[in-house]
């Protein structure tokens, strides 16, 4: 305690010490608080990803059994290369399921992380199907009815936008990456509209709801839309090859979803 007659600058170190005490004290306990907070995010973390990635393996495993249990193939290569289908005549080609299924096992072994995998074939969905959109409404604006185009690229623009959020801020994918993919996904569509966009499944929107209406079994039509999946996956694998290379590693990648991973030491040479 510092008497009242005490000299100005002794009361003044006084006040200042008693100030800088309770700053520390203020600093400490917000620092205490954050580190439980950290450990409480790092326990739901150990206990999420586990249900996360078995969630995503399990859905890709159960996608898989039902396009083998429900394509149609029968034995010509040709047929079952481009015009067997999953579900029926008018439904999605078997070849284009299988290559848009294999994008998962992949990218699990080019990134080791089941959760950006998962994320990474989602997104190949989302946008190989959003831009295909595009031009599938110039080519059919007359028959094809705009609440499809609607419908269509709402949810898969809002899909897109998370994916690519979560794969830049948590696993550090480069946004040239996305931009890569995206226009060279588009310069194909261009050139299948200056062919008039030949479809295999032509659908329209009666009573609010799409419906297979035409279905177009010349080869070549089926060749290019299984072509354009082949070349679409392949694309995107190669960028995320060469994007990930030196830039996202597997242990960075674990990392985001486990904190108490330690990356390892690089050694000179």
């Amino acid at each position: 305690m510092v008497k009242k007659d005490a000299p100005h600058f002794i009361r003044l170190k006084y006040t200042r010490g008693r100030q800088a005490r309770a700053l520390g004290h203020r600093m400490s306990t917000k620092f205490d608080q954050t580190i439980t907070r950290l450990e409480g995010s790092i326990l739901i973390t150990k206990v999420l990803k586990p249900l996360v990635e078995a969630g995503a393996v399990f859905l890709w495993l159960i996608t898989l059994v039902e396009v083998v249990r429900a394509q149609n193939y029968n034995g010509n290569l040709t047929f079952d290369l481009f015009l067997a289908r999953v579900g029926g005549p008018t439904a999605s080609h078997a070849t284009t399921y299988l290559i848009f299924l294999s994008i998962f096992p992949i990218a699990y072994a080019l990134l080791r992380s089941i959760i950006p995998a998962f994320l990474i074939e989602v997104l190949a969905f989302e946008i190989h199907e959003g831009l295909w959109q595009l031009p599938y409404y110039i080519a059919w604006h007359s028959v094809v009815d705009w609440r499809v185009l609607v419908l269509q690229d709402t949810p898969d623009a809002a899909t897109t936008v998370v994916a690519v959020a979560v794969l830049i801020l948590v696993y550090h994918l480069p946004g040239r990456f996305f931009a890569l993919v995206t226009a060279a996904w588009g310069v194909f569509l261009l050139a299948w509209l200056a062919l008039g966009f030949p479809v295999s499944v032509l659908s329209k929107l009666p009573g609010n709801l799409v419906v297979p209406s035409v279905n177009n079994t010349t080869l070549w039509v089926n060749q290019i839309e299984s072509l354009g999946w082949a070349y679409f996956a392949s694309v995107l694998l190669v960028c995320l090859w060469y994007f990930a290379r030196g830039r996202v590693h597997p242990t960075r990648l674990s990392a985001a979803t486990s904190p108490d991973e330690e990356a390892p030491v690089e050694t000179g040479a």
